[in-house]
């Protein structure tokens, strides 16, 4: 990983600072792509001391805003000519439902949206690299998904139920994958989604409804190291090299729910996803 170009996104916490540490630590040149300019200032400084590495980088992006992904873009471009990894990590839940400034259910916006607009703007440089490996950290929580309610997105129909919004968010990461890894056939660029585990993270933990879970968390879930296992792994290790369009957990392969290998689903995702991110087809 030495010099390799990685963009971490969500890297300021949880699974996202300690998979950035570790990658820093190998001699990667990491981007920590953060909403926050002064958490991302304080985790820049913490991780150069750490890996010792002062190749690293900070970006701001809401993924909240497509405006704002766009911007990061273009900023990014004029810095870099390559990627070698891109790591998707971002994520957030929201305890009642949230509308974004584009209009779009703030779940699905982030947690979607985010990582398919990013992606598909990026992709020019990441089939530049000679390296090519696109991540996207998704969830165990997809399993609970029973139907999938693309045509329900902003939750307009259905009462908005955080759990459930954020595992379709999840499976919609992994049915991304798919078809994205279906498309870059041919092209050199792999691209695979993985389950980082039932892990210590904040992530909803910090609104005063659900701190009394805090405790259940910290006695049954596992450290931060272990949850950016798998996701270190599909960024660096020689053993995936030529692997694409698959879903792991623990660094092996798994099976997903059964509902993100709907082909015709992940064509009307990828559709909707187009028209919403008013993105070309030509980036693919």
């Amino acid at each position: 990983m030495k010099d390799k170009i990685v963009i971490v996104t969500g890297a300021n916490a949880g699974i996202g600072k300690v998979t950035t540490q570790e990658l820093a630590e190998m001699g990667a040149h990491v981007i920590l792509v953060c909403r926050n300019e002064k958490k991302g200032k304080k985790t820049l400084q913490e991780i150069k001391k750490l890996s010792k590495n002062n190749n690293l980088d900070l970006m701001l992006c809401d993924f909240s805003s497509l405006k704002s992904i766009n911007n990061f873009v273009k900023n990014f471009k004029k810095k870099h000519k390559k990627i070698d990894v891109l790591l998707n990590n971002h994520g957030a839940v929201f305890l009642k439902k949230t509308m974004t400034e584009d209009g779009i259910e703030a779940t699905f916006a982030v947690n979607h949206l985010g990582y398919f607009s990013l992606t598909l703007q990026l992709l020019d440089l990441v089939k530049a690299s000679d390296y090519s490996r696109i991540v996207n950290v998704a969830s165990s929580s997809n399993y609970k998904v029973k139907k999938l309610e693309l045509d329900d997105y902003n939750w307009e129909r259905r009462k908005y139920r955080l759990l459930t919004a954020y595992a379709e968010s999840k499976i919609y990461n992994i049915m991304f994958t798919f078809l994205l890894a279906e498309k870059l056939k041919g092209t050199g660029v792999s691209a695979n989604c993985l389950h980082p585990g039932y892990i210590r993270t904040d992530i909803g933990l910090n609104h005063f409804l659900l701190k009394p879970l805090n405790p259940i968390v910290k006695r049954k879930a596992k450290p931060l190291e272990e949850g950016a296992e798998t996701s270190v792994y599909l960024a660096s290790s020689p053993e995936v090299e030529n692997v694409t369009g698959k879903y792991y957990h623990i660094m092996k392969e798994r099976e997903p729910n059964e509902l993100a290998f709907d082909k015709k689903k992940q064509k009307e995702l990828w559709d909707l996803s187009m028209s919403l991110t008013g993105l070309s087809s030509d980036l693919i």
